[in-house]
């Protein structure tokens, strides 16, 4: 078994996956360990909604503008990423550009979405308010309570499971050597980094990037610790709804197949993998209060998977001072974020390129030495 390559890879969710799929594009010798068969990435936890103009504002004041601007770019790189995936797998990943709608029923939403939409503008991005009619013209199926909506007609969404699936095809075939396995350590020696898994099997590599999740155990459980989500999936006819709804309490994403994804509850510092069924039929009330016809819509599923969130709501991409990279900490923005973030992590290994989102998003601003537990 071969133990030494340009790169290694720890973590097989979509930024892992979407990294090593940009890097072995460049013609690096690539090694991914991916312990999702028994730990589920972030990306479970994921409706795939894309949508820098509601996210960015996700955390408060912690949230920074370059997240905003991040997350823009990333969107803007999605429709060509979402092709090339698809022509280059067969897979098809249900991406949809058909923008967002967020939805107020009281004046007081009405007034925050108003900030809302005035803070994208100011970014230069593209949202309005629109009325509760106009609204539900675009969508019939909305409740009669909708005082007004905000529109993002930039917005998009895909279907992360579909996502995954595409990806790791792609890695496979690309010759990526992937590895079941979860990493327990790290060791930075003179001759260059190694990583060693829990079976024992060390590995070399000139070069090591940590793209694992909240529960990875390589990063310091103060900067990346797990925030639980659980989401549901109903039943629906094609077109009861054509576009991502973002309701009180609840976000309604309509994918292929008369299915209906809604999320996502939120717990910080949870972490295990069973379902909350009272945080479940919380989501499925709110849903049908924004559309009522859902109301006892059959169930398809349900699940649960852990965001990895950071202390100020932005991802962590960059070097350590040890020499290893992280690629990590997208909390909810993960799936947004997979094209940019393989864009710029790929510069940075392979060109040494350092782009003002990294300068943003270095591991440096929490402190040095502080980021990655290692050997």
């Amino acid at each position: 078994m071969k133990k030494t390559f340009d790169i290694a890879i720890i973590g097989g969710g979509v930024i892992g996956m979407s990294l090593a799929r940009a890097l072995a594009a460049r013609g690096a010798e690539l090694a991914l360990f991916d312990a999702s068969v028994s730990v589920p990435p972030a990306t479970n936890a994921a409706a795939g909604m894309l949508a820098p103009s509601f996210e960015h504002g996700h955390g408060g004041d912690c949230v920074s503008e370059a997240l905003y601007h991040f997350g823009a770019h990333s969107l803007s790189l999605w429709p060509n990423y979402a092709a090339a995936l698809e022509e280059e797998t067969g897979q098809f990943i249900d991406f949809r550009g058909d923008g967002a709608l967020g939805l107020a029923y009281t004046e007081a939403h009405a007034n925050e979405l108003g900030e809302q939409a005035s803070r994208v503008a100011a970014r230069g991005g593209d949202a309005s308010i629109i009325s509760g009619d106009d609204a539900r013209a675009m969508e019939p199926a909305l409740s009669k309570e909708i005082l007004c909506a905000l529109w993002a007609p930039n917005d998009a969404q895909v279907d992360p499971k579909r996502l995954l699936i595409a990806l790791r095809a792609a890695v496979e075939k690309k010759a990526v050597q992937l590895f079941p396995e979860k990493v327990a350590r790290i060791d930075v020696e003179d001759n260059g980094p190694r990583c060693t898994t829990f079976s024992g099997e060390a590995f070399s590599a000139r070069k090591i990037v940590v793209a694992g999740g909240a529960v990875s155990g390589l990063v310091d459980a103060g900067l990346v610790f797990p925030v639980k989500g659980d989401a549901t999936a109903i039943e629906i006819e094609e077109g009861f709804l054509t576009r991502v709804v973002r309701a009180p309490g609840a976000y309604l994403c309509p994918k292929a197949g008369g299915r209906l994804v809604i999320g996502a509850s939120e717990e910080y510092g949870r972490d295990g993998d069973a379902v909350d069924a009272k945080a479940i039929e919380t989501l499925q009330a709110n849903a049908a209060i924004a559309a009522p016809q859902l109301k006892g819509s059959k169930e398809l599923e349900r699940w649960t998977g852990l965001r990895p969130g950071t202390p100020d709501a932005a991802p962590i991409l960059g070097q350590t001072d040890t020499g290893v990279y992280l690629a990590l900490g997208h909390y909810r923005n993960g799936v947004l974020h997979a094209p940019a973030s393989a864009q710029e992590m790929t510069a940075l290994i392979l060109d040494g390129e350092a782009s003002e989102y990294l300068e943003s998003f270095n591991p440096s601003r929490f402190g040095k030495d502080k980021a990655l537990q290692h050997g």
